[in-house]
């Protein structure tokens, strides 16, 4: 009996799409280098007899030296693509390229190293990403110790050095402990750890949410600023639209696993066409109290709109939303 089961569940389960082990870097339509692509990702957690599908057919481009903003609320699937971006979380189905080559796969030890190189994440909660037994010296310095970035200790505390005046830290805060910092402090020994081995794409998950408004502003200002001096390419998570749009170049918008829609950040704010994009925005605080009553602020109802049987429909060059024909007539009328 199992057996005929067994045989049956085959027969009619469609063949996994095999994907190519390497794709092109050059976008044909814009003639931008293409750094990552993230090509048909599910990604499915087994939680008891429970199927959790977190990421679905997730599909999304970051070109080099852009900042690529996701936003969405908590529990659409932000961190969880992106700790997959790193090889933490598997796939279930689809595939993601580093400088076109497939990453998504089994690596061996030598590429995932390469990979972990090129790649670095900065956390969301400054306390909690740093080893509290270890001097900061220890924790920016781990990096090149596992990739024997130095010659020697001159040549070492001569790039920790460097590396500390860009986050405006203090040589003599090198013998100190993590717990002896502000939040802010941290959060900038955490860029000094990503940052300090060159990396060429930055994935920051929520790096300002645990931190003070007043510390927020000069946070983004330095990520900005080493962007600028070391050719970095962000993606950058959030779920705060007004961060996002200061910082990002173009965003999706991420909703129960699944991206609803993607665009130039200013199309994405001035011009939204998703009803959920819409009521993210009504959602960002207004700091001018008179403009208070002036906003309608929109509750967004999925109803009947089923996320499965749609697609990204690109409606311009590099703006695409997640629908059919029928919804985007409907939400473009309104």
């Amino acid at each position: 009996m199992n057996a005929l089961i067994s045989k049956f569940r085959k027969k009619n389960t469609p063949p996994k799409v095999v994907y190519p082990q390497s794709m092109p870097t050059i976008d044909p339509v814009n003639g931008r280098e293409i750094l990552l692509e993230v090509k048909d990702v599910d990604i499915y957690f087994k939680v008891g007899r429970r199927t959790v599908k977190a990421c679905n057919k997730l599909n999304f481009k970051i070109y080099k030296g852009e900042t690529f903003g996701l936003v969405g609320e908590s529990g659409s699937g932000k961190t969880t693509i992106s700790r997959a971006i790193i090889g933490i979380n598997r796939l279930h189905n689809g595939a993601i390229y580093f400088h076109g080559e497939n990453i998504g796969r089994r690596l061996t030890k030598a590429e995932r190293m390469k990979t972990k190189h090129s790649i670095q994440m900065i956390f969301q909660d400054p306390a909690a990403s740093l080893n509290e037994r270890a001097n900061v010296d220890y924790i920016i310095s781990e990096g090149l110790y596992n990739f024997k970035q130095f010659t020697d200790t001159e040549d070492r505390l001569k790039k920790v050095y460097k590396m500390l005046n860009e986050v405006s830290l203090l040589p003599e805060h090198l013998s100190r402990y993590p717990h002896e910092f502000s939040g802010g402090q941290r959060q900038r020994i955490g860029i000094a750890r990503a940052l300090i081995i060159e990396p060429e794409l930055v994935l920051a998950d929520e790096p300002i949410s645990a931190l003070d408004v007043s510390i927020r502003a000069q946070v983004l200002n330095l990520l900005k600023k080493l962007q600028r001096e070391h050719d970095l390419t962000y993606l950058f998570i959030a779920h705060d639209l007004s961060i996002i749009k200061y910082i990002s170049d173009r965003i999706a918008v991420m909703h129960q696993g699944y991206i609803v829609e993607i665009g130039d950040a200013h199309d994405i704010y001035s011009e939204p066409i998703h009803p959920y994009t819409r009521a993210l925005l009504t959602a960002i605080p207004q700091p001018d109290p008179k403009s208070k009553g002036d906003r309608v602020k929109i509750v967004y109802k999925k109803g009947s709109i089923n996320y499965e049987e749609n697609e990204l429909i690109e409606i311009k060059p590099g703006r695409y939303v997640l629908g059919n024909k029928e919804l985007l007539e409907e939400w473009t009328k309104q």
